[in-house]
């Protein structure tokens, strides 16, 4: 790594460490900061040596979500290149699947994964990615004068249009210099990489697992969380009504964008769908999430089989348990 690059680590692992000792006071397992724990890049050779570099990149998602969901450390105790790779690949396959006005509202909550993104593309020399991200944070921080100055100062009529065009920006970057390879690099260069047998990540993770104290109490935190938050988030309460329709059991899922309704759903409506990917008790199913009708709008999703005939749940909406689903633009 550049003596620049070096630097500027140093800072956001700084700032990092700073930030958890300001916000985790003790109050519970989650909020208890223990300084590093595990601070090596642990990957596995067949993605390290793949030809593709989407393989370093997702096996180093993997590795940061294991490091959380099994080891359960927060950030700060886990490598922070780690961290910076998770949150800018997040922010490149979240903006582009469903818009840079959705990302920010999922991430506005979340500065670890703000700073990290950018801190992130910053240090991979993505300066394209990073002026789109930065005009983002600029227009949605802004107060609405403020945002409406610098939109035009940045040669466009209003917020919304800036916004939208950020999405088709950051399409067209990614189409003649794409994030990926330059995301692979980038990893490789790392001091911090640790290249293991492909079965060996699980035996790192375990070991971090051990190293945590506060193991059994911050997963029974989690399971207490995740469980209140899925109560009342109206995506949880959707799938689990198709799920039960189809008499499966909803594990988890995840939002996987806009799509054409009929690559995934080829006798459904000719429509444009929010889809959202369901683990099941039987396997991945897709559900998709859409809007028929004029001037008389229904808001409908199906719970199907890919490439499959009838639906195996469906269900009609309220336009604000709709709205509160699907990304929504200004």
């Amino acid at each position: 790594m550049a003596e620049a690059e070096q630097s500027e680590a140093i800072v956001a692992e700084s700032w990092l460490v700073a930030h958890q000792r300001a916000h985790c006071k003790g109050a519970s397992p989650l909020t208890t900061f223990q300084g590093l724990v595990a601070d090596e890049l642990v990957l596995p050779v067949s993605a390290v040596e793949s030809a593709d570099p989407a393989r370093m990149v997702l096996a180093t998602r993997s590795l940061t979500e294991l490091l959380v969901n099994e080891a359960q450390l927060i950030p700060g105790e886990f490598a922070l290149e780690a961290l910076t790779s998770y949150y800018a690949h997040d922010y490149v396959a979240l903006a582009s699947a469903t818009g840079h006005a959705h990302y920010f509202v999922k991430r506005a909550k979340e500065p670890i994964a703000l700073l990290s993104a950018r801190a992130g593309l910053k240090s991979m020399l993505a300066d394209q990615h990073l002026a789109i991200f930065d005009l983002m944070l600029r227009l949605r921080r802004a107060e609405a004068k403020e945002a409406r100055r610098v939109a035009k100062e940045s040669g466009y009529k209003n917020p919304a249009a800036a916004l939208r065009d950020l999405d088709a920006r950051l399409t067209s970057v990614e189409g003649s210099e794409p994030l990926m390879p330059r995301h692979n690099a980038w990893l490789t260069s790392l001091p911090k990489l640790v290249v293991v047998a492909d079965g060996d990540v699980s035996g790192y993770v375990a070991r971090a697992a051990a190293r945590n104290p506060l193991l059994a109490s911050r997963r029974e935190e989690v399971a207490r969380v995740r469980a209140a938050f899925e109560r009342l988030d109206p995506s949880h309460a959707a799938v689990r009504a198709l799920c039960e329709m189809a008499g499966l059991d909803c594990l988890r899922l995840r939002e996987a964008g806009f799509v054409a309704m009929r690559e995934v759903w080829p006798e459904g409506p000719n429509h444009r769908a929010f889809r959202i990917d369901v683990e099941t008790d039987r396997g991945p199913l897709p559900a998709l999430f859409y809007v028929e009708g004029g001037i008389f709008k229904r808001r409908l999703a199906v719970l199907i089989e890919e490439g499959g005939v009838l639906p195996l749940g469906s269900l009609t909406l309220s336009r604000r348990d709709y709205q509160a689903i699907t990304p929504q633009t200004f």
